[in-house]
């Protein structure tokens, strides 16, 4: 079912992640098609191996960047090429697999999003090490604020949604780590959710649910009286 809610929900990715490349067949499948052929081949290879094709990170590597796929390992037994998509021939999303240890399944990560922040998060770091102190800006949240950007001294920046469309702002918590403020797109996705999540548990699977895309770069998001808010978690 989730399989069929994931291809119903990729459509709308297409003319984003094709890559027209030349007319090499790895860069013209469509990145629904690109992320069935990495399940597959993840499927097959643990099936045969009993271990999945997936680079070593450390246990500290946030949860959805922490199992990127070896295509090394794959190739060219399980899949006959890297897809285009991937950044490892010049795509602009890196293949990850979610749930490893229970029942893997392929999501993508947009690195122009994880490019962004790490921008941002050298901006503020500077900024801290100038001022000793950080560029607070509104509060969003307990422990969470935006960016003050003319403490930085320069222009609001966003960053585009590839899951509403929509720009998100670029959020801080008090310890001077830099992320993506995934609320409204939270608030969107809780909507349609067939059932709402605990009020302790962290909603970001929400996203994962209906789109191939990883919520990147982003902080733990609990319900707080009714509404998606970054918090701090033991």
């Amino acid at each position: 079912m989730k399989a069929v809610v994931l291809i119903a929900l990729c459509a709308w990715m297409l003319s984003g992640c094709a890559y027209p490349r030349g007319q090499m067949i790895q860069n013209t499948a469509p990145p629904v098609q690109q992320i069935k052929m990495v399940q597959d081949a993840v499927d097959q290879f643990q099936k045969e191996t009993g271990v999945l094709p997936i680079m070593t990170r450390n246990a500290d590597t946030p949860e959805f960047e922490r199992y990127p796929v070896d295509f090394s390992k794959i190739m060219p037994k399980y899949i006959p090429y890297i897809p285009g998509a991937a950044f490892e021939v010049g795509g602009n999303y890196m293949f990850v697999l979610l749930d490893a240890e229970t029942k893997p399944e392929v999501r993508l990560i947009d690195l122009t999003v994880s490019q962004g922040v790490q921008t941002m998060q050298e901006k503020v770091s500077r900024y801290f090490a100038d001022k000793k102190e950080f560029p607070f800006g509104q509060k969003v949240a307990d422990g969470y604020y935006l960016i003050d950007f003319d403490k930085l001294r320069m222009g609001e920046e966003t960053i585009l949604s590839h899951f509403s469309e929509q720009p998100m702002s670029y959020i801080i918590n008090e310890r001077g780590q830099v992320g993506v403020d995934y609320a409204m797109d939270l608030a969107m996705a809780l909507k349609n959710a067939p059932q709402k999540p605990n009020q302790n548990e962290d909603i970001r699977r929400v996203l994962t649910d209906v789109s191939p895309l990883a919520p990147v770069k982003s902080f733990p998001y609990h319900l707080v009286d009714g509404e998606p808010k970054p918090v701090f978690e033991n």
